[in-house]
């Protein structure tokens, strides 16, 4: 790795998540959770607040719509959710736990919950509450994008990039 590739922020956020997440998969299939640890979002956010829409649950986890709908057509192919059109909109399409799974699924939230318990002493052991410290980024970046702050730094961008349809970027 080369030392730019190793300080390029975006990348370092990239490794630590798959980190995370090839660990997380680990923990969960050598306890005897076959629920791919890349789906817990989805499966959590139907675990606590029962039937959901693709919408719904784009709003509850931040995640695009296609994403979800890319999750949910993995979780539904797994046999971990059911669907079902909605009786009040049949529009609708309502996604929620399958009864097979529910158990597995909550042995799987379980772990997540203790997942975040770790995490807490880890911040400790390494001195940076990286969940705090992500949560603040994702705030400031919504309040004043990425490219802005990199006119600002370098205002030699603004020449380069039409800054019409960019929204409130600069």
């Amino acid at each position: 790795m080369s030392a730019i590739t190793e300080k390029i922020f975006g990348l370092q956020i990239k490794r630590a998540a798959e980190l995370i997440g090839e660990q997380g998969r680990d923990a969960f299939w050598l306890t005897g959770i076959a629920l791919d640890a890349r789906l817990i979002s989805i499966a959590t956010a139907l675990y606590e607040n029962g039937e959901c829409t693709s919408t719904d649950l784009a709003n509850i986890t931040g995640f695009s719509r296609q994403l979800v709908e890319s999750r949910l057509k993995k979780l539904q192919n797994e046999g971990y959710i059911i669907s079902s059109l909605s009786s009040e909109d049949g529009r609708k399409r309502l996604f929620s736990i399958a009864p097979k799974r529910k158990q597995e699924v909550a042995e799987a939230v379980a772990m997540i919950v203790h997942f975040e318990k770790v995490y807490t002493k880890l911040w400790k052991e390494i001195g940076v509450d990286l969940s705090d410290g992500v949560l603040k980024l994702e705030k400031a970046l919504r309040t004043r994008p990425l490219l802005a702050r990199i006119c600002d730094a370098f205002p030699e961008y603004e020449d380069k990039i039409d800054l019409k349809g960019a929204g409130d970027a600069a």
